[in-house]
């Protein structure tokens, strides 16, 4: 693989043709300082594609012009910059928050959209007002008690737009599924028209640490491929962190997960926000685990797109703080639970992970009841 750098055009730009003809249709202009994938050269033209820099994608250009040069030939690929996202941490003013706003006993977080507004009113949006109980938002609902599963009923909902991995924990069976079919490891069932259901939109798949591609350790991952850019970016970065060579904080480090489903996963946002978009879908319920990152992310996108104020969209993020405590008790419930199959399905992996260390006493088990009582807000 032959790359090459633009060291002409500084001040109007590399012209760029269709065909090797110089008298082929313009593309362009590529600038100085663009890097170049020689796919092609024919007499002091190159065919290439565009890895970095702007410009067309692809096309043809000239080596150099009388003797001028205007591409030089690049010993080795440079290493890409790694910008680093940077958001301001401040202190949160609810550490072991059970806010409730449902009498939910063993789901967390779980919530009415409209009913977001911090001042208690209706909330504004293109078209008029958000009507209430048509969208809901919450934690998991692998933990859901018997009273929880009755109360889920009632509410009518119709799908459930799972936002999670489908991984381990995320992937654990639960009677939650007999509700919203299909399982989480079940690929093969078909629903019928009108039939309540859960649709899976893994907003955080490929999104663990990786073997570098073979692109991506030549450095060749063009940079106009946003997904396959932003991808390369990730693993760096989390390497970077890993390796204890950045320290991003945990607004930071949301910025950077946030940017990485937006650009990697794009296809399963979008099939998020049709899902979303459709009206025999509703009563809508969508969540992740603590109904608090991937949900926060789905409803800022939701709520910008009906042009709903900022304020009330940020006072709807800041909300799951309220609850950050029953979210934590769901959780854990939801990894006794996942444990205990995990023991019956595979003993040998469930062995492994005592010995490695992987299973700790929890605060809340199995056995924890959840919440009861009313204290609602």
């Amino acid at each position: 693989m032959v790359t090459w750098l633009v060291v002409g055009g500084l001040d109007n730009g590399l012209l760029v043709r269709e065909e090797a003809d110089l008298k082929s249709r313009e593309l362009g202009r590529l600038a100085h300082g663009a890097l170049l994938l020689e796919e092609e050269l024919v007499a002091e033209r190159l065919r290439f594609q565009k890895l970095r820099g702007h410009g067309p994608k692809r096309g043809y250009c000239s080596v150099r012009i009388k003797g001028k040069e205007l591409l030089s030939r690049c010993a080795r690929v440079p290493a890409p910059e790694t910008p680093l996202p940077s958001a301001a941490m401040e202190p949160l003013a609810v550490l072991h928050g059970m806010a409730r706003w449902f009498p939910f006993r063993r789901v967390a977080n779980f919530r009415d959209v409209a009913d977001s507004h911090p001042g208690g009113g209706r909330i504004r949006c293109a078209g008029g007002v958000l009507r209430q109980r048509r969208l809901f938002r919450a934690g998991h609902l692998a933990a859901a008690t018997a009273q929880d599963l009755e109360l889920l009923k009632s509410l009518n909902v119709r799908s459930y737009v799972d936002l999670r991995d489908g991984l381990d924990f995320e992937g654990a069976d639960a009677p939650v599924y007999d509700h919203f079919p299909p399982r989480p490891r079940d690929t093969t069932s078909k629903l019928q028209e009108g039939q309540r259901r859960r649709i899976w939109c893994p907003f955080s798949k490929d999104l663990k640490l990786r073997s570098w591609t073979a692109a991506e350790k030549s450095g060749l991952v063009p940079e106009w491929d946003r997904s396959a850019w932003v991808s390369w970016w990730y693993q760096r970065v989390t390497r970077m962190t890993m390796e204890r060579k950045v320290d991003l904080n945990i607004p930071a480090t949301l910025c950077a997960l946030n940017r990485a489903i937006l650009f990697i996963n794009s296809d399963e946002v979008l099939k998020a926000m049709r899902a979303l978009s459709e009206e025999q879908n509703y009563p809508v319920l969508f969540g992740c685990v603590a109904g608090k990152d991937r949900t926060g992310l789905l409803a800022c996108l939701v709520l910008s797109v009906l042009e709903v104020d900022k304020d009330i969209i940020m006072a709807d993020y800041l909300k799951t703080n309220l609850a950050a405590e029953h979210i934590n008790a769901c959780a854990q419930v939801g990894t006794a639970l996942w444990w205990r199959q995990l023991e019956q399905e595979d003993p040998k992996r469930w062995q492994m992970m005592q010995r490695n260390g992987q299973v700790q006493r929890l605060k809340y088990d199995a056995s924890w009841p959840g919440l009861t009582g009313d204290g609602l807000k």
